[in-house]
């Protein structure tokens, strides 16, 4: 079974494409020529991480491609119920942290450049680097959620 391939994550891999190419001008994958099907397939393996969350109190991942799992150390069926939060440090600080960066992408659409400390599922710290986070909008402007993408880590335990 590829739940990437399911008809409702095709349509939220589109969301996520369309919205990085709204906000930064550019492809995050190469889609000219591609069906649908493929450019999720594409995005699902792409070396660099990509996730989504909803638009919950604590936001749960609506996404996360190969790489993400990976990283995260969780199976497709586990991130899609695992709020964001949960991949931050628990430290109060670090939630802050976290909270102000989600804030700032409301504010103004996007952000890039940042980076963060996450948890692994085994506990491992990862530092995340040069994060670019962006808003998901439906195609009349209704707010569905958050998207991020890097491709540098480094393990820190």
């Amino acid at each position: 079974m590829k739940p990437w391939l399911e008809p409702e994550i095709i349509t939220h891999v589109q969301l996520i494409l369309d919205n990085y190419h709204h906000w930064f001008g550019e492809e995050l994958i190469e889609r000219e020529g591609l069906s649908q099907e493929a450019i999720a397939a594409k995005l699902f393996q792409a070396p660099c991480v990509v996730l989504a969350h909803n638009t919950a109190a604590d936001p749960i991942y609506t996404y996360g491609n190969r790489t993400a799992l990976d990283l995260w150390e969780r199976t497709w069926d586990e991130l899609l119920q695992m709020p964001s939060s949960k991949s931050a440090e628990s430290l109060p600080q670090a939630q802050t942290v976290r909270n102000q960066i989600l804030t700032d992408s409301r504010d103004f659409g996007y952000k890039a450049g940042f980076d963060g400390i996450r948890v692994t599922k085994s506990g491992k710290r990862v530092q995340i680097k040069d994060v670019k986070l962006w808003d998901l909008l439906s195609e009349t402007g209704e707010y569905r959620g958050q998207a991020a993408v890097f491709s540098k880590w480094i393990f820190l335990d």
